[in-house]
């Protein structure tokens, strides 16, 4: 009995003298999980959780009242938000919209921009067409054809195609689209594309869910459209910017930028130069400066990814589509201002430096999910299978390679794709929004004939059930 009263004394003191490595700990989640009103409401609300902002899109029968509503909100554990669950707000006074604000348990705070549209406006989500497996890709992967952002950039005025999409949500739950080269002019009815113009990067803004907002952000419009970042007051078929991978950082946009060079006469006679960074004021998306040779070995453009160790991630291919060969460069503090590093295959170097982490990559998306990193890529050469890698670090190793998605057979031959990217702002919970791009190796067909403004442009599908 002594001997019993002695171990349970002796236990006791050893676990008072052991620390609980969660004492003190605090949740830093700030997430809205569900938002609904109370009547009125058509089907679920759509949840974006951005790294910069986050928004929540609901539809509403025509006749309902928002000049009074009380939402039910629930947010993560141990968070607060205002306006409180409950609690009337009146939309109609600010177009449909309201700002709330998530803190989380350690006082972290992220502003969710919620936005309510009417049925007579928009369809209650986007409008899908179930695409067939047939046996190319995962047999536990569903694909849907996004109908409606298919539908939204097929333009008859102005911008009415390009490569090289980009997408990211701002702040204020706008998105920023930008393009590579890019056709501006006018389209007919039967889509064909006569009088435009190719100019060398493009960009515009879509104000909200409703696919009809369309803000040209290059000077100009229609043929006499202008490219939207030049190259300084250099020829610009001499030296050109191919914009690709943004952030925002205090209240700043970020964009990598891609500087090419012509190197010859020949239509292929050009070449990456450097890797360049444009910073943009919010909210009005003025250029304020161009940061030149951020890097001068790789083409960091490509695909950049804010991780939660602190870093921003940027990753780089040999030979663009046609490549197989990547390489990763970071910045402390997310600030792509700051100082790069790159990883040499053992730890982080002040020198540029070239070491592959993972062959058959052409533009490589990388992103964290659920204690995860996942790699989307598009097959080389111009493949038309999409897949996808996952990894416990930003760098690799890179496993469990598995194709997600097949671009239809139909774009061989004649036709080349590539550019397949992950729009994470317009991705709802469990799916991702990915688009290619289509391109003629006749350049000649993307004019003067019905239906050639459907020769160069972005497709868009949504992959479910990717993990």
């Amino acid at each position: 009995m002594n001997k019993l009263l002695l171990l349970l004394m002796t236990s006791g003191i050893f676990s008072s003298c052991m620390k609980n490595p969660l004492n003190g700990y605090k949740s830093q989640e700030r997430a809205i999980i569900s938002f609904r009103l109370p009547q009125g409401q058509l089907g679920a609300s759509e949840i974006v959780n951005g790294t910069d902002s986050a928004t929540v899109t609901l539809w509403v029968e025509d006749d309902v009242d928002l000049s009074a509503v009380s939402p039910l909100v629930t947010v993560s554990k141990s968070a607060t938000v205002l306006p409180a669950p409950g609690v009337k707000v009146d939309f109609a006074a600010n177009g449909n919209r309201y700002t709330y604000r998530v803190t989380s348990e350690a006082g972290i705070q992220k502003y969710w921009y919620v936005r309510i549209l009417k049925k007579a406006n928009e369809a209650t989500g986007p409008r899908l067409q179930l695409l067939p497996n047939n046996g190319r890709w995962d047999p536990n992967v569903t694909v849907y054809s996004d109908l409606d952002y298919n539908d939204y950039l097929t333009r008859y005025q102005n911008w009415n195609g390009g490569d090289g999409c980009y997408s990211a949500l701002l702040p204020d739950g706008r998105i920023v689209w930008s393009f590579q080269d890019s056709f501006f002019g006018q389209v007919s009815t039967d889509r064909n594309r006569t009088n435009n113009v190719m100019r060398r990067n493009a960009a515009h803004l879509q104000l909200d869910t409703s696919l009809q907002s369309f803000i040209q952000l290059n000077p100009g419009t229609g043929s006499a459209s202008e490219t939207w970042i030049k190259y300084g007051n250099a020829a610009e078929d001499q030296d050109w910017y191919w914009p690709g991978a943004g952030q925002v950082h205090n209240n700043k946009f970020q964009m990598l930028l891609s500087h090419v060079r012509k190197t010859g006469n020949g239509t292929w006679d050009f070449a990456h130069t450097s890797t360049d960074l444009a910073i943009f004021d919010l909210p009005s998306m003025q250029l304020s400066q161009i940061i030149k040779d951020k890097d001068v070995l790789s083409n960091y453009s490509a695909g950049s990814m804010k991780a939660p160790d602190g870093y921003t991630y940027m990753y780089s291919t040999e030979n663009g589509f046609l490549t197989s060969s990547m390489y990763v460069a970071r910045v402390a503090g997310q600030d792509l201002t700051g100082a790069w590093e790159y990883y040499n295959g053992s730890g982080w170097s002040n020198t540029p430096v070239k070491y592959n982490v993972c062959n058959d990559i052409s533009q490589p998306n990388v992103f964290y999910k659920d204690g995860k990193y996942y790699l989307v890529s598009q097959q080389i050469i111009f493949g038309l299978d999409i897949y996808i890698l996952e990894s416990s670090t930003p760098v690799g190793p890179w496993t469990n390679k598995r194709t997600i998605y097949h671009i239809p057979d139909q774009y061989t031959g004649d036709m080349i794709t590539y550019n397949a990217f992950v729009h994470h702002a317009l991705s709802r919970q469990g799916e991702l929004v990915i688009s290619y791009n289509i391109n003629p190796t006749d350049f000649a067909t993307n004019f003067n004939s019905p239906g050639s403004a459907d020769r160069y442009r972005p497709y868009f599908v949504r992959v479910f059930n990717w993990k």
